[in-house]
């Protein structure tokens, strides 16, 4: 599945090379490393993480101090969903609903900026809420008949009030209510980059900056929001490229 030139002076490198993945490994501090021909940040103890995002070329060339080694990176199929019901305000804005929504965007946008340098997530991530999987990562949406942008996370729904806890730990970087698209939002950081958003929630438990472990309560899922019943949008960032919280779950992160 990959080309190799150099390959012991590569290191072990975990996750998955698949699009909506996302892979990290170490590296001696003072390396140079290259992904794809993008200089990439090394954290402390020598770590560094990449996402694909939701599509991706066939392949990917790590070079580690101008030693190069080649990846197959798997390509998906994305189904198309359509979602009618929701208000039609939520799907054609206002003037004044788009002054909000960009007021929105921009705490969103900040909270996507790396904050904590240092890895603080654990190896594998759980799920943050029980329910049914409602909706999936990179999806197609139609919302009232109307194209819009691929679904960047996966919705869980379940009942108003189920409890919905930290994947893995982290810190609280944005609380936000009454958000126009995603209601009540929570969003933690979980170091290197990496962030998790949670959305239409009913009640937040936590206060911004409060420091979280996996599985602690930080609030109940609700249908706050554009939502047209209660469930729980989880999103992950790798700044501003989306990863499928899934591959979270199904991948050792060390």
């Amino acid at each position: 599945s990959f080309f190799d030139v150099y390959p012991r002076d590569f290191p072990n490198i975990y996750g998955c090379f698949c699009e909506g993945g996302i892979i990290t490994g170490k590296v001696s501090a003072n390396a140079n490393l290259m992904i794809d021909k993008k200089q990439i940040d090394i954290f402390k103890d020598g770590r560094f993480i990449y996402a694909f995002g939701r599509k991706y070329k066939d392949d990917v060339e790590l070079k580690i101090n101008n030693k190069s080694k080649f990846f197959k990176v798997i390509n998906k199929e994305y189904k198309i969903e359509n979602i009618k019901g929701l208000p039609q305000k939520k799907v054609d804005p206002s003037q004044e609903d788009l002054k909000k929504i960009i007021t929105d965007q921009k705490k969103i946008k900040n909270s996507k900026k790396i904050g904590l340098r240092e890895k603080i997530f654990k190896e594998k991530f759980i799920l943050p809420a029980k329910g049914r999987k409602s909706g999936v990562y990179g999806s197609q949406r139609i919302l009232n008949s109307k194209p819009r942008k691929p679904h960047a996370g996966i919705d869980i729904a379940a009942k108003e009030g189920t409890p919905v806890v930290a994947p893995s730990d982290g810190k609280v970087k944005l609380v936000a209510n009454n958000m126009f698209f995603t209601g009540n939002t929570i969003i933690i950081d979980h170091g290197i980059g990496l962030i998790s958003i949670f959305a239409h929630l009913k009640d937040i438990k936590v206060e911004e900056n409060q420091l979280v472990n996996q599985g602690d309560f930080i609030g109940s899922i609700g249908m706050t929001g554009r939502a047209t019943g209660p469930h729980l949008h989880w999103g992950v960032y790798l700044e501003n490229t989306s990863v499928d919280p899934m591959v979270l779950l199904e991948y050792d992160l060390y």
